[in-house]
């Protein structure tokens, strides 16, 4: 029987767990420097961060993907 991939995150995942990481997050998401990415597609210009998931309560799980240095 083949082994079921492991679905948590890793290390490098930011999953929000307290206000002010679910308050980053959201803030991330509403500027639009964290998206979905489609499967073989690239981050779109100005963002920084893919989603990757979403916690139970439907909060975004993101990965950096590049830095920003001002716009």
């Amino acid at each position: 029987m083949a082994k079921e991939p492991d679905k948590s995150p890793d290390a490098d995942t930011i999953v929000p767990n307290d206000p002010a990481a679910v308050s980053f997050v959201r803030a991330l998401v509403a500027r639009g420097e964290a998206v979905r990415v489609p499967p073989g597609g690239a981050l779109p210009p100005g963002a920084t961060h893919e989603i990757v998931g979403e916690t139970p309560d439907g909060v975004p799980m993101l990965k950096r993907r590049r830095f920003s240095f001002g716009r």
